[in-house]
């Protein structure tokens, strides 16, 4: 059974966010609101991502691989820009908190990137 590549990087995308909002609440006892609002703004920023990698795919695929590597620095810097906004510093280790989600989540892009690639190979 094949697994589709979409089902399966919204299921990595829900645990991710379980397992740190979990560790966040009950092992750390952090405030929920700055972690929701955290994976608020980058589901937003993963779905605008996944569209604009699909319609890219569709306009001009053979420069795929570098529009990807495009929204990633376009996210990193709106991450740079958003951090003041959603109080990172306020969270002892915050660093931690959020690299590691920002970079679980560049990897599902990529991951969906690649599979796409892969996909118009074999066509």
């Amino acid at each position: 059974m094949k697994l589709n590549p979409n089902i399966l990087i919204t299921v990595l995308f829900f645990l991710t966010f379980l397992i740190h909002f979990s560790l966040w609440k009950f092992v750390f006892h952090l405030d929920e609101i700055i972690i929701v609002k955290f994976y608020l703004f980058l589901s937003v920023m993963f779905m605008l991502m996944i569209t604009m990698i699909i319609l890219i795919n569709r306009v001009v695929p053979e420069f795929l691989g570098l529009a990807v590597i495009g929204l990633i620095l376009l996210k990193f810097g709106l991450m740079y820009l958003i951090r003041k906004k959603l109080n990172f510093e306020v969270i002892p280790g915050y660093k931690f908190h959020f690299i590691i989600p920002y970079f679980v989540l560049t990897t599902l892009l990529t991951y969906y990137a690649i599979k796409l690639i892969n996909h118009d190979k074999k066509q």
